[in-house]
């Protein structure tokens, strides 16, 4: 990572709705330096109790204006504070001063692809798109990250569309800013994970593992960050990571795949930048 100053590890976590998670989180945190988590998914757990569990560890994380209904909750140990500026149905979105710079942080957890078709997660994107950019525009800022779960993975189409989120593989072509179809310009998001997706060289090769479908890419990759170009040197590619392990207790089952029993049928997302 280049230059110097507050480095921001931020790990987001689908817990599905499992309190059994809840002791194992400041180790989560302490392993892996983690000074924001994000977790979805915690309709029968109490973000106070998640808070009480921090208490006896090395770290104190406090929970950030989590309102009832939150698909997402941000908890955090920085010394400053994170304003949540937006509330959607599916997103919140906070301001984060670091570095001198201002960034918002969207925290994001689309409709379950259960019981929705990927043409309606997608409408979701459109509109979670424009309110990123009237965000922009209001804030007068372009450093802008996306973290969540998407139900969609990096190559599913209001992913790469420029009326989703066109969110690009290529650090080169997102460095051009935008891209301009039928005369409209379109700003780029980058996405970096498409390294991380079928990876062979990586234990896990995704974030989420379905395969009962007859079309089934058997791993996918729904949890992801993706974000806007003017952060992609600001953004550490060695510590963007899936986590399969809390110290000596692994995440996965017998047969490799997410422990849905005891955990979560999602993995961690973990991701650094400064």
């Amino acid at each position: 990572m280049k230059g110097k100053g507050r480095i921001m590890n931020i790990l987001f976590w689908n817990v599905k709705n499992n309190i059994k998670v809840v002791p194992y989180l400041p180790q989560l945190c302490i392993d892996n330096n983690v000074n924001i988590l994000i977790l979805s998914e915690l309709k029968n757990i109490e973000p106070e109790y998640v808070v009480r569990r921090f208490e006896d560890s090395e770290v104190k994380f406090v929970d950030n204006l989590s309102m009832p209904g939150n698909r997402t909750h941000l908890f955090h140990s920085l010394d400053t504070r994170i304003n949540k500026i937006k509330d959607g149905k599916y997103f919140s979105a906070y301001k984060l001063n670091s570095n001198d710079t201002l960034t918002i942080l969207i925290s994001i957890h689309l409709p379950s692809r259960l019981y929705r078709y990927d043409n309606e997660i997608g409408y979701k994107c459109v509109e979670i798109k424009r309110e990123i950019e009237l965000l922009e525009e209001k804030f007068n800022t372009n450093n802008t990250i996306v973290v969540g779960d998407f139900n969609l993975n990096p190559f599913s189409e209001h992913m790469v569309s420029t009326v989703g989120f066109n969110a690009t593989m290529s650090k080169e072509i997102a460095m051009k800013i935008h891209r301009t179809v039928d005369g409209e310009k379109y700003k780029y998001f980058f996405n970096p994970m498409w390294t991380l997706h079928g990876n062979i060289n990586h234990k896990v090769i995704g974030s989420y593992f379905y395969h009962k479908n007859p079309i089934s890419y058997v791993w996918n990759m729904f949890d992801q960050v993706i974000i806007r170009p003017s952060l992609i040197e600001k953004f550490d590619f060695n510590e963007l990571t899936l986590i399969d392990r809390i110290g000596d207790t692994t995440l996965l089952n017998k047969q490799g795949i997410p422990n849905v029993k005891e955990f979560s049928d999602h993995l961690p997302l973990k991701f650094q930048i400064q």
